[in-house]
């Protein structure tokens, strides 16, 4: 047995009375509410807790756990793993009396321009429900979408699995940031003018019960980029970003030190490079890049040639090179643009 910090009995009686009774499902906002304000070592305990319980009530608190925004990221992977522990042993939670929310998942490499998102829900019948999204970041917005049903366990696995394999990975993320995604991808579409898919607009009233009015805006979003590029990946992530004018991904791959982004949070850079980018000649998206100096110390720097094209007010198209040197520093293990300075 552990031994139990002293500050943390109070805390630990407070969760474990929302974990504990009959079979009926577990009074989620109350658990919710007291996550919040619990000390994260300490949920982390109650999840390694309730995954030795082996019980439905467990398995309910942990599928409760694994879907909450309040948790912190690691606790929320490790409830999900305990979940499907207990899944794999045949212990799942009761069905619960309304929808609830199971998990979300949701792909990395977001400089490839398309990104998978999938929300679950268990049912009142026990089942699984699972609202699927393919989010297009260069032009469509949503491209497309489709609802499953009445999922076992096995199934929702599977189907994280089929969609784990689709060129990039998944991880775990929360309604809200779901809600995020989604949201921002919504945008896109009405950006670019582009229809949204029959089968959402079939759906389009579950999606805003189980999304939009079931979750709030999220205040602060994760990186869904690649976490191992190289500079180099970074330099034609950043070229292709402006081609395709996703100034959100250009944004994310610019240091906070960067001009564009000086005095700029995160969510407003994407609005102030298409202010300054707007009359720019459009960028081709393929780029030469070559390393002009290594990266052992934290910084590289990156010669690139790449290409836009002007018209004239003619009509006539005329490409010109566009010859720049990116230089690059890791922070927080992820390489990111400090200055890109014109070369003749």
């Amino acid at each position: 047995m552990h031994n139990i910090p002293p500050e943390w009995i109070e805390q630990l009686d407070a969760l474990t009375a929302e974990t504990e009774g009959e079979l009926e499902s577990v009074d989620e906002q109350r658990l919710l509410d007291q996550i919040a304000h619990a000390d994260p070592d300490l949920v982390a305990f109650l999840v390694e807790q309730l995954a030795a319980q082996e019980s439905p009530q467990a398995a309910a608190a942990l599928e409760t756990l694994a879907a909450s925004a309040a948790a912190p990221e690691a606790v929320r992977s490790r409830a999900r793993a305990a979940v499907d522990e207990l899944t794999s042993k045949g212990i799942t939670a009761p069905p619960p009396g309304e929808d609830r929310f199971y998990a979300g998942w949701a792909q990395l490499g977001r400089e490839r321009g398309e990104q998978i998102l999938i929300l679950g829900w268990r049912v009142p019948t026990g089942k699984l429900e699972a609202l699927v999204f393919l989010l297009d970041w260069r032009g469509d917005g949503l491209k497309d979408f489709y609802r499953t049903r009445d999922l076992t366990s096995a199934e929702w696995r599977e189907l994280v699995e089929h969609n784990n394999q689709k060129g990039a990975p998944l991880v775990v993320i929360s309604l809200a940031e779901g809600r995020g995604l989604l949201d921002a991808a919504l945008a896109e579409s009405r950006r670019f003018s582009r229809p949204l898919p029959q089968e959402y607009k079939r759906e389009s009233r579950l999606v805003d019960r189980r999304v939009f009015q079931a979750s709030a805006p999220v205040t602060h979003s994760r990186s869904f980029v690649s976490p191992d590029l190289s500079p180099e990946d970074i330099v034609s992530a950043y070229v292709a970003a402006l081609h395709f004018r996703d100034y959100a991904l250009a944004a994310e791959l610019l240091a906070r030190e960067h001009p564009l982004r000086a005095g700029h949070s995160l969510a407003e850079t994407p609005t102030s490079l298409h202010t300054a980018l707007k009359h720019a000649p459009r960028r081709r998206e393929e780029v030469q890049t070559q390393r002009a100096s290594g990266a052992d110390d934290g910084e590289a720097i990156i010669n690139a040639l790449g290409s836009e094209v002007r018209i004239e007010p003619s009509g006539r198209r005329i490409e010109n090179p566009v010859r720049e040197r990116f230089t690059l520093r890791l922070v927080s293990r992820a390489w990111q643009i400090v200055d890109i300075t014109p070369q003749s």
